[in-house]
């Protein structure tokens, strides 16, 4: 097993993760939990890396806001969407690309020691997303951040729980393979919050928040979301995201860390 290249599917990934309501959501999270850190630092710009960034849609919009930013990502065709939209927004003067995988980073001359580093939905498609998480604290400076996002095994476990795929949970749980049909874009690799975490320990890293994104979205179904102004469910995604058992059940989890 590899570690998993978008160039065969950079266009769909774009407009299946980030586009929509569930785009809104994943970014409602970010904003607020970033929002602390940024903040404290209105009077200057940040050192930003985005670590497996492809097409760096979040990492835009810091560069966008005055933050320098190094995307990183092992997909040439990801990164050349990003190139689109850094001249189409004239950021070349904030933004660097770079075609590297996420553990050369701290070795890169080229990457600057992070301020923060992100690496959103990116570890559950690694063999080793444990190494990974080192090689993030090795790019970031001491007192600095990390915005972690990982797809949770926990909402997969319990999808297939929920359609009665009770096989197939046996299969995948004795395989380890996760993956759909080929060109799905669920991960080879979901990761579980309590194993996550023990890594983040170890590592040496706190934790600062820990939320949900997609914590009910999911489970509705489409005519029910429909019915529903999408502000309302943002905001009701927001207030739920830190609180247990909706948050262990969400689609992705994110974790602020610092160093």
């Amino acid at each position: 097993m590899n570690d998993r290249n978008f160039d065969d599917l950079a266009h769909r990934f774009r407009k299946r993760i980030y586009g929509g309501l569930k785009g809104d959501i994943r970014l409602a999270v970010l904003n607020r939990d970033l929002a602390p850190v940024l903040a404290a630092s209105a009077a200057e710009y940040l050192k930003i890396v985005d670590a497996g960034g492809g097409q760096g849609q979040f990492a835009l919009d810091l560069a966008g806001a005055g933050h320098r930013v190094w995307i990183a990502d092992i997909s040439a065709d990801m990164l050349g969407l990003a190139e689109e939209q850094v001249a189409e927004r004239d950021l070349e003067d904030r933004v660097a690309l770079l075609q590297l995988p996420l553990q050369s980073l701290a070795e890169d001359q080229r990457v600057p020691v992070a301020d923060l580093t992100l690496c959103h939905a990116v570890l559950e498609w690694l063999v080793q997303p444990a190494a990974a998480i080192l090689a993030l604290a090795a790019c970031t400076r001491p007192g600095g951040y990390i915005s972690l996002t990982f797809y949770n095994r926990r909402a997969l476990e319990f999808r297939l729980l929920q359609r009665g795929c009770l096989r197939q949970l046996d299969r995948n749980r004795t395989s380890g393979d996760w993956s759909g049909h080929p060109g799905s874009l669920t991960p080879q690799n979901p990761l579980l919050p309590e194993e996550v975490l023990n890594w983040v320990a170890q590592a040496g890293l706190s934790v600062v928040a820990h939320s949900g994104i997609r914590c009910f979205h999911d489970f509705m179904t489409p005519e029910m979301r429909d019915k529903l102004p999408p502000a309302a469910i943002v905001e009701k995604e927001l207030e739920y995201s830190r609180v247990d058992p909706y948050r262990q059940l969400a689609r992705y989890v994110h974790l602020l860390l610092r160093k």
